[in-house]
């Protein structure tokens, strides 16, 4: 059991058996990431296609639109498990090519070759769905409704004037990363601005560290980035943050959805556990503003990108050595990384 004392000048990190258990991603697995909402990032709404696989929560997935409404399936026949659909498409029904099962885009069977009677527990699984814009959500079984979970990212886009509507993926910003490090060791990395100054000095240079802000979310963390004077940077009129220049929000959405809003747009980075030691990171643009793409704070993440997973690597190496047991936190740093494990520690209970 993750035990994290809610006092954090008392509290120690988790220990290094904790990462090296070979059962925690089995039970992150249903107790983590199937209750949790992520984004779906091979879903572009505003595109030709109405039917797109994706992946949710390690399992195949379909975001379908017919002409009443948009759909979130499963992606895999409920005959004999096969994998349906491989690539974005426009049809008016899915086929399994495996034995010719037919279903509807609201998941439906409309023929089932080799088989009679009442097949209405053949359609396929559907689960929730949540939309920004563009941009599209999934969960397997919601432990909250998306607009909470959403509603932190939609409060700040409100207060900076910036359209979800407005965004236009950019498939040059891309990226996928398979790592040899545990995902909550990276998101760990991700959720403190201490390390900045110390592995990232070109992103310092944009910053005004000594304004760096944490804020802690009921189901995720807010980090405000301050940017240097003639630096791009968001203005609100009002709200918390207005009278700032504001370079960057980073954004982190429990279990493992990361929403990085720029003057230029939004990144998104969705974490993916794939075994002890092992995790996927991928990444996608979406633009408002391509004239801003690669100016102030996140203008270089690909630099950025590089330089967090070598330090995350580091630190993997030494915890996997057995010298290492537990750390202490630091009450002005790390705030939101505490409140991860908390977060953690209760949804793994």
């Amino acid at each position: 059991m993750l035990d994290i004392d809610p006092d954090i000048r008392a509290a120690r990190t988790p220990p290094a058996s904790f990462y090296t258990d070979p059962t925690l991603p089995d039970r992150s697995r249903e107790r983590v990431f199937a209750p949790g909402w992520s984004s779906l990032l091979e879903v572009d709404a505003s595109g030709p296609a109405n039917v797109v696989p994706c992946e949710l929560a390690g399992t195949d997935a379909l975001w379908t639109r017919d002409a009443d409404r948009e759909h979130l399936l499963s992606n895999v026949c409920t005959h004999r498990a096969a994998k349906m659909v491989d690539t974005p498409c426009v049809v008016h029904a899915v086929r399994c090519p495996y034995h010719g099962r037919r279903f509807r885009l609201d998941g439906a069977v409309t023929a089932a070759p080799g088989f009679d009677g009442d097949l209405t527990e053949a359609r396929l699984p559907s689960w929730s769905l949540g939309a920004a814009g563009p941009l599209r959500f999934g969960s397997r079984a919601p432990s909250l409704p998306f607009a909470d979970w959403w509603a932190p990212v939609a409060e700040v886009l409100a207060q900076v004037g910036a359209d979800p509507a407005r965004l236009r993926h950019d498939p040059a910003g891309n990226r996928t990363h398979i790592l040899d490090v545990p995902w909550m060791l990276y998101l760990e990395n991700y959720l403190e601005g201490f390390h900045v100054p110390f592995v990232h000095p070109e992103l310092s240079k944009t910053l005004v560290l000594d304004d760096y802000e944490h804020v802690l979310l009921p189901h995720g963390t807010l980090q405000v980035g301050v940017a240097r004077p003639g630096e791009p940077a968001f203005h609100p009129v009002s709200g918390r943050y207005a009278g700032r220049a504001v370079g960057a929000f980073w954004f982190w959405l429990f279990p493992a959805t990361l929403v990085n809003v720029y003057p230029w747009g939004i990144s998104l980075n969705l974490l993916q556990d794939v075994g002890v030691g092992r995790s996927i990171v991928r990444y996608r643009a979406w633009v408002w503003d391509e004239s801003l793409r690669t100016t102030g704070v996140g203008g270089a993440l690909d630099l950025v990108e590089r330089q967090d997973q070598e330090v995350v690597e580091r630190a993997w190496a030494g915890l996997r050595r057995g010298v290492w047991s537990r750390g202490r936190y630091s009450a002005q740093h790390e705030v939101g990384l505490h409140h991860f494990h908390r977060l953690l520690a209760a949804a793994l209970a």
